[in-house]
């Protein structure tokens, strides 16, 4: 491993894929040029995080580092590519440079937490729901204590997750920046199949945004006409987080229960409140 010190080659570096943004562009925007000249003029920017990584881009500290192919960029992407930018031949371990072994689920969270100023601003929205997905996945404590740990509310998480359940072609399209974050929220929340989020895109693609706005509130007033009447039920929406093991267990006992009593699981759910409310009353 290189020490304090030493100079490594700039061509054992890469942006790892750990770091969110690891496919986004970089020199073409006006704050990319900014930062490019800055580094020419010799300001000084703090120094970029890099980890061994294997061929596949994966790291465990106590690997064996002959198996290290390069080492990858998980925090300090734009750092790191502007001073490449700049014509840099070498980076220096302890000024330009941090190089420490961090496990995969390490480098991706390293990089979500440089990033949270930014998530709610410029970030893909698709490429910030899968580095989320993927951290909140490996997290013991699942959503709620990743968004503790982050100081991100619970509910913004979900509401950034909500995009993945977006086709795949409506995925690229949020992703190109061609559909707005907030309409592809509203696709999310109605549910729309894939073949009719495939119209849409298409409806976006050919005859412009205004169009696809005017498609999607037609099937949005739709749908609101074939939904239960009002004043006539009450509905009690009750979430259970697939992450979090205590709502897995309770989900488990309740479908168990459900089975036993032949009851559909809703159904089962609304007869433990009944019976609770008469035993409580």
């Amino acid at each position: 491993m290189p020490k304090v010190g030493d100079r490594v080659p700039l061509e054992k570096f890469h942006v790892s894929k750990m770091n969110m943004r690891w496919q986004e562009p970089f020199g073409e925007s006006e704050e990319d040029k900014l930062l490019i000249a800055n580094l020419r003029g010799g300001k000084i920017i703090g120094p970029f995080k890099a980890r061994p990584e294997d061929k596949n881009g994966h790291w465990k500290p106590g690997m064996d580092l002959d198996s290290a192919v390069g080492y990858g960029v998980p925090v300090g992407r734009r750092r790191f590519l502007g001073k490449k930018a700049t014509g840099a031949k070498h980076f220096v371990v302890g000024t330009d440079c941090i190089i420490e072994e961090m496990t995969d689920e390490e480098a991706r969270e390293a990089s979500l937490i440089e990033n949270l100023d930014i998530l709610q601003k410029d970030v893909d929205p698709i490429a910030r729901a899968k580095t989320l997905s993927e951290a909140i996945a490996f997290s013991p404590t699942g959503l709620r204590g990743a968004a503790r740990r982050w100081g991100i509310p619970a509910s913004t998480l979900s509401e950034w997750l909500q995009v993945l359940e977006l086709s795949p072609k409506m995925q690229e399209a949020v992703s190109k920046g061609s559909l707005p974050y907030s309409d592809a929220r509203r696709v999310a929340r109605m549910k729309l199949g894939e073949e009719l989020q495939g119209e849409l895109v298409t409806v976006a693609e050919s005859e412009g945004l205004e169009a696809f706005k005017e498609e999607l509130t037609r099937i949005e007033a739709g749908k609101e006409k074939r939904g239960i009447p009002k004043g006539v039920y009450d509905i009690i929406r009750i979430t259970w987080d697939k992450r979090y093991k205590p709502d897995i267990e309770t989900l488990e006992k309740l479908d168990h229960l459900a089975e036993t009593k032949k009851m559909k699981r809703d159904e089962c759910a609304k007869w433990i409140i009944e019976e609770h409310v008469k035993s409580a009353a």
